[in-house]
């Protein structure tokens, strides 16, 4: 059996899979593994690329922009090493960096799973774990009050300790674990967020340990995603929080949790409203956070629990990305839509 099983999943994303190809097959050594590639129907070249450049990658060809969650677990579904690599195309492995996962996840049979330090291009520490989300946590993030609820996620403490969940930039998984847990759970229906956060939280129910290790490095060029859909990100965003919290939770959890966001959603619409008519020179950015925060709120509102997960959820954050000034490419969720009506049909 192989060591390692890496699984990129990629969309239009060719200059950036061929640059952490380059880098694994460059810097790797001591350990047997495969790269599986998960592409979701790129047309850029991707496919071509890989077969010129790359032959010995295995390539899943989906039909469709299936999103991050079932286009990983399609890649798990062939893989065959004793661990496997969840690993976003926009990385750039430094030194031995999987050998060193893979070292640490056989010198410690507790860990279901192991995230790396990540990076920024201009080499700064990038947060790479984090907490489990609470009310408190979420509420009071962004805002002074947050460091009584969390942690500062940029210490570099030198050596591996115990976390919550690790960002899936980077994420090693035990084949025993990923047995006896399932895989990421794309039924939360959540395009691009909280995927990692649900896996980590039922690995850690299930008994396992869930480590950051420093040592081990990768760059992670992030939120490219974020940056060209600003606005449709934002509310994917929060619904995957309150489907976190739903679905761990219970629906009780979840209603406080909306309620109470709804009321910061006010707060903060009156606060940047106020900082624009006393005319502050960041007009620009204080447009946006305004817009995110009324599309938030009309979102949140008007929008029952019930409703958030599948189809519905989708298309209300749909059509008010339809109503907003940033145009936003929303390929992924209509995508997303024809899947789920797929699965509800049969």
């Amino acid at each position: 059996m192989l060591d390692l099983s890496i699984v990129i999943v990629g969309f239009n994303t060719k200059n950036e899979i061929r640059d952490c190809l380059q880098s694994i097959y460059k810097n790797t050594v001591g350990i047997s593994f495969e790269v599986i590639v998960s592409d979701n129907n790129s047309t850029d070249g991707t496919h071509e690329m890989l077969a010129t450049e790359f032959p010995s990658v295995k390539l899943i060809k989906n039909g469709k922009n299936i999103g991050f969650a079932a286009a990983n677990n399609r890649g798990f579904e062939i893989s065959s090493g004793r661990y496997l690599l969840a690993l976003n195309p926009d990385t750039i492995v430094l030194g031995d960096a999987l050998g060193q996962l893979v070292r640490f996840m056989d010198s410690h049979p507790e860990a279901g799973a192991c995230g790396c330090k990540l990076l920024n291009a201009d080499g700064s520490l990038q947060p790479s774990w984090e907490n489990f989300p609470t009310i408190a946590s979420e509420i009071f993030y962004g805002t002074p009050l947050n460091r009584v609820f969390g942690h500062d996620k940029r210490i570099d403490r030198g050596s591996f300790y115990e976390v919550d969940w690790v960002r899936g930039a980077c994420l090693i998984v035990r084949r025993e674990t990923m047995n006896k847990v399932g895989m990421f759970d794309d039924d939360l229906f959540a395009p691009i967020y909280s995927e990692e956060t649900d896996w980590c939280y039922r690995m850690k129910r299930a008994g396992w340990k869930v480590y950051y290790c420093p040592r081990p490095s990768v760059v992670h060029v992030w939120g490219r995603a974020t940056e060209r859909k600003p606005v449709w990100s934002f509310l994917q965003l929060h619904r995957a929080k309150i489907l976190f919290f739903q679905k761990h939770h219970g629906q009780t959890y979840a209603e406080i949790f909306r309620l109470l966001r709804i009321a910061t959603c006010v707060l903060r619409i009156l606060a940047t409203q106020l900082a624009l008519a006393l005319g502050n020179g960041l007009r620009e950015e204080l447009t946006l956070l305004l817009e995110r925060q009324k599309k938030l709120f009309i979102f949140l509102a008007g929008t029952r629990l019930c409703h958030l997960k599948g189809i519905s959820g989708l298309a209300r954050i749909d059509n008010l990305c339809q109503q907003a000034s940033f145009c936003e490419c929303r390929e992924l969720s209509k995508n997303q839509l024809q899947r789920f009506s797929v699965k509800r049909k049969r």
